[in-house]
């Protein structure tokens, strides 16, 4: 009977110790030998899982783009706005707590004001806590545009609030800087696409990342991308790099690249257009025909060019 109840809590404290919330040392899991490792890949399943779980509730929307420069590697990552942290909150397990009351911090114009809060978590799955955590958000926030009075300070208020709990869900939760390959996964088999988020530094301007021009870009037509086919966007020359034409939309493709030299696609576009006459075996290397007031053929019209410059679709 005694041995039955001790391999019952042996199978019991095993079990317990499966448990992501549970805190477990090295030693510990050492001095179980094989049994540690399987301990420890149970583990790293569980939570693993429940942050693709909390990825996949998320929408495009949620979040927004960073890209580093071209010279660093030109990784993208994702940034979990505050309305997207509270999707993930519940199934990792993070709970906020001791919220401080919103101080507020008066600028040098009336009209303008910060609200600051404080507050702490902690998450139930890891057992890991935040303490003091600030939140904070400014009446000349783009939206706080025409609101004014107690509505404008109610507003404020609560976006201060939701601030302090994104910055404590996405420190729990590691979400500051989410690889886009890894939101890519957890969205597999949904609607949700990466190219719906929103671009921010790293992209271009504002104008650029909104399809516009750079003020700096050549004035002439872009190239297109032969893999989705989006206009090239500009990217001016830097320290020793020379400006180029690069995809806006290359975590479509990542493993396919699309860079274009800026100066060498500005010189084709300067060259005359060549000739619109079919090449032949028999006219090739020849000069064009003169030209004749007899109205195009259908065959002229539709038939497609031998080549194509860099660009051209089809």
């Amino acid at each position: 009977m005694t041995n039955e109840r001790d391999e019952d809590q042996a199978a019991t404290t095993a079990l317990d110790l499966r448990r992501p919330d549970v805190p477990t040392t090295l030693g510990e899991l050492a001095a179980r030998k094989g049994e540690g490792l399987e301990i420890l890949d149970a583990r790293v399943t569980v939570l693993a899982s429940a942050r693709k779980a909390g990825l996949r509730l998320t929408s495009p929307a949620d979040w927004v783009l960073f890209k580093s420069p071209e010279e660093h590697g030109g990784q993208v990552v994702g940034y979990l706005q505050d309305a997207g942290c509270d999707r993930v909150r519940d199934v990792t397990g993070i709970e906020i707590f001791g919220i401080s009351v919103p101080e507020k911090v008066s600028g040098a114009d009336p009209t303008e004001f910060h609200y600051i809060v404080r507050g702490s978590g902690r998450c139930k799955m890891t057992r890991q806590v935040v303490e003091d955590m600030e939140g904070g958000r400014s009446s000349t926030d783009d939206f706080c545009n025409g609101k004014r009075g107690v509505e404008l300070e109610l507003l404020v208020r609560k976006a201060a609030r939701a601030n302090l709990d994104g910055n404590i869900v996405r420190e729990l939760a590691g979400m500051k800087a989410v690889p886009v390959e890894e939101l890519e996964a957890a969205w597999s088999g949904t609607h949700k696409q990466i190219s719906q988020c929103r671009l921010g530094r790293g992209f271009g301007t504002r104008d650029e990342r909104v399809g516009g021009r750079s003020e700096k870009a050549p004035d002439i037509e872009p190239p297109v991308c032969q893999h989705c086919g989006s206009k090239g966007v500009y990217r001016p020359a830097k320290n020793d790099r020379k400006a180029f034409y690069g995809c806006p939309n290359y975590t479509k493709h990542p493993d396919k690249k699309f860079i274009v030299d800026s100066a060498e696609w500005a010189a084709k576009q300067a060259r005359p257009a060549p000739a619109d006459v079919p090449q032949t075996a028999a006219n090739r290397g020849t000069p064009p025909p003169a030209a004749s007031g007899a109205p195009p053929s259908a065959d002229d019209i539709f038939k497609s060019p031998a080549s194509r410059e860099p660009g051209q679709e089809g």
